[in-house]
């Protein structure tokens, strides 16, 4: 698909999707390792969690500013599902909530809690994108909204993020590197010049370094 074709809007689910599918992934084999080992490596301990913590935050974040910006514009053009995603967007926050319950203290027990939160996360998560994937198409979309109107909700969902996604230099770093290759061309141009070169790999590295085994 060439750019002109794209969908801002659409592209923007598909990345965020990628981002917290990955980091929940992650998330899930190092509780099994460490499970395995019957311990959390203290050089991995802080690192570990920030991420989890942080993945919690942007998934919330993001079925937030579904909820708020683009469900309610869409039901106006879209036939989907909404109530279904939007229920399920409670069920999820009420599981991401008993994740950051275990974090504080990585003990045994925690890890083994936190592992089966996490598979509970996960057999949600799942299906729900499907089901926004399969209701989102650039197709759709590209049908019923005018690509000025497509930029301005996606602007107003990326304002929002950065509004409920957590400390930039936590946050940033974990949306950008839970992607790779183009991808993360993509999703990274939309930010300011300093943002990418300048905050995020230089004056944030020693806040978000702690992360970075966990990262791409």
């Amino acid at each position: 698909m060439n750019e002109k074709d794209a969908s801002p809007v659409v592209n923007g689910l598909l990345l965020i999707h990628k981002i917290i599918t990955r980091g929940l992934t992650v998330s899930l084999q190092k509780c099994e390792e460490y499970l395995e080992n019957k311990a959390v490596p203290a050089s991995e301990a802080a690192g570990f969690t920030t991420f989890v913590s942080t993945l919690t935050k942007v998934a919330h974040s993001h079925h937030l500013s579904e909820d708020e910006i683009s469900f309610p514009y869409f039901r106006d053009y879209l036939e989907a599902p909404f109530d279904r995603l939007m229920e399920d967007h409670q069920s999820i926050s009420h599981i991401l909530d008993r994740i950051g319950r275990y974090l504080p203290d990585l003990t045994k027990d925690e890890i083994t809690g936190l592992h089966d939160t996490l598979k509970e996360f996960q057999a949600m998560w799942v299906p729900h994108i499907q089901i926004e994937e399969e209701n989102f198409t650039v197709q759709k979309v590209q049908e019923r909204v005018s690509m000025k109107d497509q930029i301005v909700i996606a602007k107003k969902m990326a304002a929002h993020g950065s509004r409920n996604s957590g400390p930039g230099p936590l946050a940033l770093p974990f949306l950008f590197y839970n992607l790779e290759g183009m991808d993360r061309d993509t999703f990274m141009k939309s930010f300011p010049l300093i943002v990418r070169k300048i905050l995020v790999p230089v004056i944030w590295k020693s806040r978000w370094e702690p992360m970075s085994p966990f990262l791409l």
